[in-house]
């Protein structure tokens, strides 16, 4: 894939197109998280030390995203979450979305990370059998039950 390059933003860096295709990507997946909140957790993620932003350009276009997060606990000291991946359609299935995988994995060795998980939603597997592309790639499902609650804000 000539012409296609894989890195993390910086602070600093132009987001207007990564905003734009992660508002993309949550729309098509039906997520109803407002626009604005999009791009405001967007800049605030390319300024933490514990989170990376990565996308794929091609032909000056950004064409995928990908995005973790660490955290550091008693069991694993770091591990992280890989919180969102994403390529546009005209791209898939041409080695996009392993490419931003292995760079967030050389990101994760470089800060020690022990491992990191991804969530695969009920949408995501019914509409495009993500557990088995992850499953490929080396993830397993460790039997643990993910809970989640709102905070009021």
């Amino acid at each position: 894939m000539t012409g296609l390059r894989v890195g993390r933003l910086q602070k600093g860096d132009d987001l207007a197109s990564t905003i734009s295709l992660l508002v993309r990507f949550f729309r098509e997946e039906g997520f109803d998280t407002p626009d604005e909140v999009i791009a405001a957790n967007t800049r605030r993620m390319v300024e933490l030390d514990t989170c990376g932003l990565f996308v794929a350009i091609a032909q000056n276009e950004t064409i995928g995203v990908a995005t973790v997060s660490l955290d550091f606990g008693i069991e694993f000291g770091w591990s992280a979450e890989m919180g969102d991946l994403y390529v546009t359609p005209d791209w898939r299935g041409k080695g996009v979305a392993n490419l931003l995988v292995s760079a967030i994995e050389a990101y994760l060795a470089s800060r020690g990370a022990a491992g990191y998980q991804v969530t695969v939603t009920p949408y995501a597997e019914t509409h495009h059998g993500l557990a088995r592309y992850y499953e490929k790639l080396g993830f397993e499902s460790e039997g643990r039950l993910i809970l989640y609650k709102k905070l009021a804000r």
